[in-house]
């Protein structure tokens, strides 16, 4: 996750790929369940970096902690480590 640090990355392998207008849709299967967890994590944080830029775009500029706490109360279920156990039990597309 080079948004975090060059030096975050997480083990994983390509499932599935779909090209884009701008690109590609990349699926990436993780090795075990603590590592998709740390990855969704990881992921998170580059979330709520990018909500607080769009907020202070888009109003007067808030605190980081206040927009972080915004987007925390909107989004943190779909984070939880429930939320990644059952992604992760969830079966791979052929």
């Amino acid at each position: 996750m080079p948004t975090l640090s060059e030096h975050v990355c997480y083990l994983g392998y390509v499932a599935w790929c779909l090209r884009r207008k701008r690109g590609y849709l990349v699926g990436i299967a993780f090795i075990d369940e603590q590592t998709l967890f740390k990855a969704r994590m990881g992921e998170q944080v580059c979330q709520i970096e990018r909500y607080c830029r769009q907020q202070e775009q888009q109003r007067e500029p808030q605190g980081v902690q206040a927009l972080a706490l915004q987007w925390v109360d909107q989004h943190a279920t779909e984070y939880s480590h429930e939320t990644v156990r059952q992604a992760f039990a969830t079966p791979a597309l052929d």
